[in-house]
């Protein structure tokens, strides 16, 4: 930031009047609206399994701790970076980075700055949620990076930004290029700088020349769209049943002495009222109730109809699960174990989580360390933070103790450190 920037400070926020003439090349652009994005929001609102799986991804995303660290120079150090980026698609571990990466935190840079606080109302946690959230929901997440109104200038904000109003403005000349961005807002269309903007998506199968569908991301809402259908219209069904369902079951006189009393409509009527006043009634909880008569309870039971309804929710959940790639012992009440539940989360973690995290950080060192006008700097994530991994590094560590017949570079490069080499190399026990 500049002393003229400093002195006279710098626009923050995003003006909803913005008027819609812009950098943009409209004329010769095709502004190519977001894929009826609008709905699958609003399964997010209207279906409870949606909800609580994409919400339960996005926090336990935004649970991992970002850090940017200063990096070594040379061929070697650019090597182990590579090198410890592809281990950590998979579970690697910080210790990789020995050759890549110094030993402390870049906390005084511009990119560890922002990241500390992306905007004025968010913190680093809430901002990664919603990010994550939108990732995870439309196929897409979207960061708009605030310069202050200063061409290429340094972002003094990071806001999120809705996926399903973002529409691209593609490229006239280049069938995988892009204009800009509108950002549909009720007041207009609001033009967005392509360079401020990082779009971080899902790949996409489709290709078309026209409609540019290939520029966008895909929800999984999208892929399980008639899912979403059959488990909003069972929900409804359990509601009407509830509302609509009838009696439980029916009290019936015991058999008494080999027969059975006989109870005529006054009687039965009176025992209905009794049973209102004494039995089914909030004011009398814990109470014991009196009746005449010896009586036997008759369960009317579920009918196949209503077995069918729970078997259609628990089918949709199932499904919902897979779209999200989520574990469904971690959403299954029949599969609570401790040890079934732990294994699942690791499992979450390492197929899900993980290669999510993998793709963001290679966006935002793609995209964002440019723009702070930060040298020689890395972000990532410090996967091994979440309890669910430490077990198994608590396993690995206390075997490699007991493995004598190995080098102590054998042992780090099991943990993913870099060999030493010199001693390090040399088995002491035959």
């Amino acid at each position: 930031m500049t002393i003229l920037e400093r002195l006279f400070g710098r626009t923050k926020g995003l003006d909803p009047n913005v008027s819609s003439y812009s950098f943009i090349p409209v004329n010769n652009g095709q502004l190519l609206t977001q894929f009826d994005a609008q709905k699958y929001t609003s399964a997010y609102q209207d279906n409870g399994d949606v909800y609580s799986i994409v919400s339960f991804l996005a926090r336990k995303a935004a649970s991992i701790p970002w850090y940017v660290y200063k990096t070594n120079q040379g061929s070697r150090a650019k090597m182990a970076l590579e090198r410890y980026k592809r281990l950590t698609k998979g579970i690697g571990h910080p210790g990789a980075l020995d050759q890549a990466i110094r030993e402390r935190i870049a906390q005084d840079s511009n990119t560890a700055q922002i990241l500390g606080q992306p905007n004025g109302y968010q913190g680093t946690d809430q901002f990664f949620e919603q990010l994550f959230g939108m990732r995870f929901l439309t196929g897409e997440g979207f960061i708009w990076g605030n310069d202050g109104n200063l061409d290429n200038g340094t972002f003094t904000e990071l806001l999120i930004m809705p996926s399903q109003y973002m529409d691209l403005v593609a490229d006239p000349n280049d069938l995988f290029g892009l204009s800009g961005w509108y950002l549909s807002a009720g007041t207009g269309n609001i033009p967005l700088a392509k360079e401020d903007v990082m779009q971080w998506k899902s790949w996409n199968p489709s290709f078309d020349a026209v409609d540019r569908t290939h520029l966008r991301g895909v929800s999984p809402i999208k892929a399980a769209w008639y899912n979403y259908l059959m488990g909003l219209e069972s929900a409804k069904a359990a509601s009407k049943l509830m509302q609509n369902g009838g009696a439980k079951g029916a009290l019936v006189p015991k058999v008494v002495g080999g027969s059975i009393p006989f109870v005529d409509e006054k009687t039965a009527a009176n025992m209905q009222r009794a049973l209102h006043d004494r039995v089914n009634n909030n004011d009398r909880y814990g109470q014991v109730a009196m009746l005449q008569t010896p009586w036997e309870f008759l369960n009317f039971g579920l009918t196949s109809s209503e077995m069918a309804l729970i078997d259609t929710m628990k089918f949709s959940l199932e499904q919902w699960c897979r779209v999200f790639s989520m574990p469904v012992v971690l959403f299954s009440a029949d599969n609570m174990a401790d040890n079934n539940y732990q294994n699942a989360l690791r499992d979450l973690v390492t197929n899900t989580i993980v290669p999510m995290c993998a793709q963001l950080r290679d966006e935002l060192n793609r995209w964002l360390i440019p723009r702070m006008g930060d040298k020689n700097v890395f972000i990532d994530f410090d996967i091994m933070a979440l309890p669910e991994l430490q077990r198994d590094m608590e396993k690995m560590v206390n075997g490699l103790k007991s493995a004598d017949w190995l080098t102590y570079d054998e042992k780090r490069i099991a943990m993913n450190y870099e060999p030493k080499g010199g001693a390090y190399d040399t088995a002491y026990v035959t």
